[in-house]
């Protein structure tokens, strides 16, 4: 179990700014016990919150399919993010599976993400490539 000391300011410029503070807090934790004490000198109160860290979970990622599991109008997605995959390639003068492996593609295809949320869901789909290459990928699935 851990401890954070917060104080609460009375006055009424200060009020409600402390109590937003502990409330954000409270929001991100289990709480399981407080301590008050009120500080009259300065008017305040202190308050000692007990509490333990919530586990944080990543979200679960989707499972990878094979492109004989798309269906035909799948299939057809999967080539357009092929060829996107092949032109961009070629303008950023690297390799396609540097952009994308094909198994990225199927899994686009099968399960098409609308949201950089989504795509991060996606295997091989993390922070930086989402923010790379994730506008021009759900422009094709969102076209299609």
């Amino acid at each position: 179990m851990k401890v954070k000391v917060f104080s609460i300011g009375l006055e009424a410029d200060v009020l409600e700014a402390d109590q937003n503070v502990l409330n954000e807090f409270l929001a991100t934790v289990t709480f399981k016990k407080s301590s008050t004490q009120y500080v009259e000198a300065e008017n305040y109160w202190s308050l000692i919150v007990h509490y333990e860290e919530n586990e944080t979970s990543q979200p679960a990622r989707l499972e990878r399919k094979s492109f004989e599991d798309l269906s035909v109008k799948d299939q057809q997605v999967y080539v357009y993010l092929k060829q996107w995959r092949t032109e961009k390639a070629e303008k950023l003068q690297q390799k396609n599976y540097m952009i994308c492996h094909n198994s990225e593609l199927i899994d686009l295809a099968m399960y098409k993400p609308s949201n950089l949320d989504e795509l991060q869901q996606i295997k091989g789909f993390g922070p930086q490539k989402a923010d790379k290459f994730g506008d021009d990928i759900l422009a094709i699935l969102n076209a299609v």
